[in-house]
């Protein structure tokens, strides 16, 4: 990316790596899913259940963090999270029952879901390449739960499952406490340099339903996103050994940070309304490959999932910031991110009790084919709506970008 200021070059950085280790941290319990069970002596259906505990508090962290960013501004927000995940994770690593590990795994989601609604507005609100940007973190977030299995599996075979928490609370830690020596700037302040461009649902056109439309979608796309989420690691390690397992999954979980590069790419050149249905249907041919074939063509199908369902989240934010009034982006951000990962969390629970009742993971994804296919359609009336009516299609029409 050319003609990005230093200030913006921190922000894209910063929210780069915590992004990372945000996703690192939370593809942890499912990468460690069978380790966990072993030790516990827990089934499909429980663990299922502790991930949605997860899950529901990593979305419903976003409410308040929604809120407080638009207050008190991201940084300040960013602290607290990190701060807060890494001592959480040191109690998920200390845990001695079932119990204890699903309260541990609650206050845990509940710090880590902090993060989406301040690093996001930070990037719409201060970088003027925005889909590259998005693209960039997105990027950053699936290298990180690509490497999940690698890392949290190699550090359990080296020491143990709990040794994985501890080394990700200390960078967790560390990095909170860089924040400290690292000046991004107040949600007040502006970026040297161009100022930002206006936000588009301030223009023309009515952007209430058309907003409804894209939080229904990252619905469930969550739902989608958390059942997936909790299994896929375990179903890819199914079909062999435990060691070609997490390769095969790193490898599959690698071309989300493809997509997202794609998708912010793509999302600084068409319109995000054309793009976002195109997105969403290309993922239901993968959960079909992905629940009725093994070997390498599973771990093909899974790395087309993983594609195109990260893919669509530059796509996605994007729009977010398109038909949201600028003043009120933090909140419209942690209604996503709570939407997302906390009303959508019963995903889990839900691929848990097909894998439990079929006694097979492969069951999971042929459950989420319904899900996807919803998705799509409520992406397809979005551009429809947009085709059709003029002031929302000035509302979605793009600053040219700088050039990359």
């Amino acid at each position: 990316m050319r003609n990005v200021t230093p200030a913006e070059r921190r922000i894209i950085a910063y929210t780069s790596a915590a992004h990372s280790l945000i996703h690192i941290l939370e593809w942890t319990y499912a990468a460690l899913l069978i380790k966990i069970s072993l030790e516990f002596d827990i089934g499909f259906l429980l663990l299922g259940a502790l991930g949605n505990v997860f899950a529901y508090t990593f979305g419903f962290g976003a409410l308040p963090s929604g809120l407080l960013t638009d207050r008190l501004g991201s940084p300040r927000v960013l602290y607290v999270c990190m701060l807060g995940s890494g001592l959480s994770a040191v109690l998920v690593g200390i845990s001695q029952t079932s119990v204890m590990l699903g309260i541990a795994l609650g206050l845990m989601g509940l710090t880590m879901g902090l993060y989406h609604p301040a690093g996001i507005a930070l990037i719409a609100q201060k970088v003027r390449q925005r889909g590259m940007a998005l693209g960039l973190h997105g990027v950053s977030g699936n290298l990180g739960i690509a490497f999940t299995p690698l890392l949290a599996g190699g550090l359990a075979f080296a020491f143990d499952w709990r040794a994985a928490y501890f080394f990700l609370a200390a960078m967790m830690v560390a990095l909170g406490v860089l924040l400290r020596y690292v000046s991004l700037g107040g949600e007040t302040q502006r970026t040297e340099a161009e100022p930002m461009p206006a936000q588009p649902s301030q223009r023309r056109g009515n952007p209430l339903v058309p907003l409804i439309l894209i939080y229904s979608v990252f619905i469930l796309n969550g739902f989608v996103y958390s059942a997936s989420r909790t299994f896929l690691p375990a179903h890819i390690s199914s079909d062999g050994s435990e060691a070609m397992g997490d390769l095969l999954a790193t490898l599959a979980l690698l071309m989300g940070a493809v997509g997202q590069y794609i998708g912010g790419s793509l999302s600084q050149r068409f319109p995000l309304e054309w793009l976002a249905p195109l997105t969403a249907i290309m993922v239901v041919p993968c959960l079909i490959g992905m629940g009725t074939t093994s070997g390498v063509l599973l771990a093909v199908a899974a790395g087309g999932f993983v594609l195109f369902s990260f893919g669509g989240q530059p796509i996605y934010t994007g729009l977010i910031a398109d038909y949201t009034p600028g003043r009120l982006l933090g909140r419209s951000y942690g209604l996503t991110f709570f939407a997302a990962f906390g009303l959508a969390s019963v995903g889990s629970t839900y691929a848990g009790f097909f894998a439990s009742r079929w006694d097979t993971t492969s069951a999971v994804f042929m459950a989420l084919i319904p899900f996807a296919g919803l998705a799509f359609l409520m992406g397809a009336g979005l551009w429809l709506m947009w085709r059709r009516r003029p002031g929302l299609q000035e509302a979605g029409q793009r600053q040219p970008s700088p050039s990359m």
